[in-house]
């Protein structure tokens, strides 16, 4: 469903078949399966990697999911280290995509916006910010959040919501996002 690639590695989320893929694409004709885990909700919708490539952060787009931490350093024995959920402790809203951006991962969560998390020490990960970028609506369902975007060179989030549009958002902590 959605994936990235560093070097010749691609990392991708199988979502109907809930889990995620590893996949050597080194020859772009005649790209090979390496190697695949399930995540926690069977539904991967995607997934990226550590800059150290250890660890891979996962979401899967269903209510009351997680984001994951899986330690992929061998990729042929997985081990799930962490799950996170959201802030608002309702337990059934959506995660939709997760990003790292240094040592945090930038998650939009439909219904409740923006989630960041130090994963430092990606088997404690722990929330250290949020944004609701669509306080109108709460729980399940595929409103709000679609995407945060923070690679941006002044270190600002860029969100976007599907109701109410464009929120450009700051934090102390973005000027860590690239180290």
């Amino acid at each position: 469903h959605d994936g990235m690639v560093r070097g010749d590695t691609l990392w991708g989320g199988a979502i109907n078949e809930g889990m995620f893929i590893i996949v050597d694409v080194n020859d772009k004709s005649n790209p090979s399966l390496m190697s695949s885990h399930p995540t926690s909700s069977s539904f991967t919708h995607n997934c990226w990697i550590s800059a150290d490539g250890n660890t891979l952060f996962t979401t899967d787009e269903v209510s009351g999911a997680y984001i994951g931490a899986y330690n992929v350093s061998n990729i042929y024995d997985i081990e799930q280290i962490d799950l996170i959920q959201d802030w608002t402790g309702l337990g059934d809203v959506v995660p939709h995509n997760t990003h790292v951006a240094g040592n945090y991962l930038i998650t939009s969560y439909y219904t409740s916006g923006v989630t960041i998390i130090d994963a430092s020490e990606p088997s404690n990960l722990i929330e250290v910010a949020y944004f609701d970028t669509s306080p109108q609506y709460e729980g399940d369902g595929f409103y709000g959040c679609w995407g945060a975007y923070p690679y941006l060179p002044s270190g600002l989030i860029l969100a976007t919501d599907r109701q109410n549009g464009l929120h450009i958002l700051s934090t102390p902590i973005s000027e860590f996002f690239n180290d």
